[in-house]
């Protein structure tokens, strides 16, 4: 009996744990990310810029819509972040 029982907890806790794969992709709060506001001819725009870790970045806009990009080859998360900077600001 008491091993049906610790049978049934192990399996209790099994069915409760999940991995990292299985979040949802629009929390970002583990990634690197930048919220970075940036005008062009006088019309500004706010979005947040998350390294993903793996050669990519996604941009998660204002009204969430979120894109992901590759980095490309040559460069990196920080060059992006420094070019965005010279027509607004980073955080």
């Amino acid at each position: 009996m008491k091993r049906w029982i610790c049978m049934a907890l192990a399996t209790g806790l099994f069915a409760f744990t999940s991995c990292s794969n299985d979040d949802d992709g629009g929390d970002k709060t583990g990634a690197d990310c930048q919220t970075c506001t940036t005008s062009f001819e006088g019309v500004e725009s706010q979005a947040d810029y998350c390294d993903n870790g793996n050669g990519t970045y996604t941009v998660i806009e204002s009204n969430g819509q979120e894109t992901t990009q590759d980095i490309p080859d040559g460069t990196n998360f920080d060059n992006i972040i420094a070019d965005l900077e010279l027509t607004g600001n980073c955080q």
